[in-house]
Order: C-alpha cells, then sequence, then structure tokens
C-alpha cells in the first residue's frame, strides 16, 4: 500500500518539474505510469524528475537500473522514497 501523502507530493513535484499544469490533478493516481498511457513523458521529462526527486527529498538515484525500476508509476517512485528516507533516517546506507 502507498503512502497516499507521499503519493501526492510526488504527483504534485512531478506536475510542477515538467509543466504538466494543464492535467488534472485528480486524474492522476499512484498507478499512473510516467511513460506510454500514462503521462507520457520522455526521457528528458524522466531525468527532470529524478533530479526533482533527488532535491526534494535528498535521496540519491546512483544506478539507472535501478531509476527504471522505481520510476515506472506515481506510486513506485512514492515507495522508493519512502523505503530511501526510512533507510537514511535508520543509518543504513
Amino acid at each position: 500500500m502507498h503512502n497516499q501523502s507521499l503519493v501526492n507530493e510526488v504527483k504534485n513535484l512531478i506536475i510542477t518539474s515538467v509543466n504538466l499544469h494543464h492535467l488534472d490533478p485528480q486524474t492522476i493516481t499512484a498507478d499512473t505510469s510516467l511513460r506510454e498511457g500514462g503521462l507520457e513523458l520522455d526521457s528528458v521529462d524522466i531525468l527532470e524528475v529524478v533530479v526533482a526527486v533527488e532535491q526534494t527529498f535528498g535521496v540519491k538515484i546512483n544506478d539507472a537500473e535501478v531509476g527504471k525500476q522505481h520510476f515506472r508509476t506515481i506510486g513506485t517512485i512514492a515507495d522508493f522514497v519512502d523505503q530511501a528516507v526510512a533507510k537514511s533516517a535508520g543509518g543504513a546506507v
């Protein structure tokens, strides 16, 4: 189950970082894809989202494969951030 507050925060961050203000935020859910069949973001947009997530939440995405795995939907980003912040708070690297 996704942290709904974090899902909303990620959703708003994406809307702002890649200028999707023309979309109704209510139509974007945790299961909305960033790519085909969803927000239709291209690779440059995805990179902007990665940078925004790193800066906003203080997390780091060092591996491209990890990024691809966690940057599929709004919910997978929220889950990644939730886990990364928890690890950081727990002292894990």
